[in-house]
């Protein structure tokens, strides 16, 4: 009966959904033709086969939202929006049928079932699609380690270029091949759609700055530009980026230094339990008539 009132349930949800008609989306082409475009490109949402594509299907057919957050962590991941949903999907219906699953062993081993596990079911299927959100978010501080460090190996990959007498546009590209992180991919992706439309790169990469969320990209569009001033770029980019990993050094010494301060009180506890073990025995000696 409750597999059967959900399913009635989810009949009628898919009903409404379908009958709603769907608002054009005009902000992301108005925003181009001003020249502004918008702050975060889209991720795929299609592609793929088996569980991607029933991930994909699901999102554009039940039009379920993604945040700029999720869209940014997932550039960073190199996922598709597809994948993630296709990731709810299976942590949802997990969620869903494992109470069905405890009461087909109950009836393999031979004990009357209980009805009562079927009230979580619900409950199990809304937390298994969010654990997946939950999963995207705590990633965030790792995602963001590891893109810093690599957009510092690019920083010195182009003053190593400059330092080679190449050009600031060269020394970009140049730097941008060498390795296939997505980071690395969508600056070349950008330079690529400079060079054909015969423009200068920088702006390209500060949108790229916005779109990942890599302020220091930003930093280094505006000292590779100081070239059109004929500044020495070569000292400019070093101290730069000299001055970056110090920045990111400092930050990553306060957050071991928290760390290390959050566990001062686990660390405590033990010597807390064993003094409290030799005063206890006596106490009760001296209460005991």
């Amino acid at each position: 009966m409750v597999l059967c009132g959900t399913a009635v349930g989810l009949g009628l949800f898919g009903i409404v959904v379908g009958a709603t008609r769907r608002t054009v989306r005009l902000v992301d082409a108005l925003a181009l033709l001003d020249g502004h475009p918008a702050l975060v490109a889209p991720v795929a949402t299609s592609g793929g086969t088996g569980l991607e594509g029933a991930g994909g299907w699901l999102q554009r057919r039940l039009r379920l939202p993604v945040t700029a957050r999720q869209q940014q962590l997932l550039l960073l991941q190199d996922r598709t929006v597809a994948d993630f949903f296709a990731e709810k999907l299976v942590l949802a219906l997990a969620g869903l049928l494992l109470p069905v699953l405890w009461m087909v062993l109950q009836v393999a081993v031979g004990t009357p079932p209980d009805m009562l596990p079927l009230l979580f079911s619900a409950a199990g299927g809304v937390l298994g699609y969010f654990l997946a959100d939950w999963r995207l978010a705590r990633s965030s501080h790792q995602l963001r380690r590891t893109t810093t460090e690599s957009i510092h190996t690019f920083f010195d990959l182009v003053a190593l270029e400059r330092m080679a007498n190449a050009s600031a546009t060269q020394s970009v590209a140049a730097a941008a091949s060498i390795s296939d992180a997505p980071l690395f991919r969508r600056i070349t992706s950008g330079l690529e759609r400079a060079r054909l439309e015969q423009t200068a790169p920088w702006p390209e990469l500060r949108r790229v700055a916005t779109e990942w969320n890599v302020p220091e990209l930003d930093d280094f569009a505006d000292v590779m530009q100081l070239e059109e001033q004929g500044a020495a770029l070569a000292e400019v980019l070093q101290a730069r980026v000299r001055e970056l990993r110090d920045a990111h050094l400092a930050e990553q010494r306060t957050a071991a230094h928290s760390d290390t301060e959050s566990l001062t009180l686990w660390m405590t506890l033990p010597a807390l339990l064993l003094g409290l073990a030799f005063i206890i025995p006596p106490l009760l000696r001296l209460t005991t008539p």
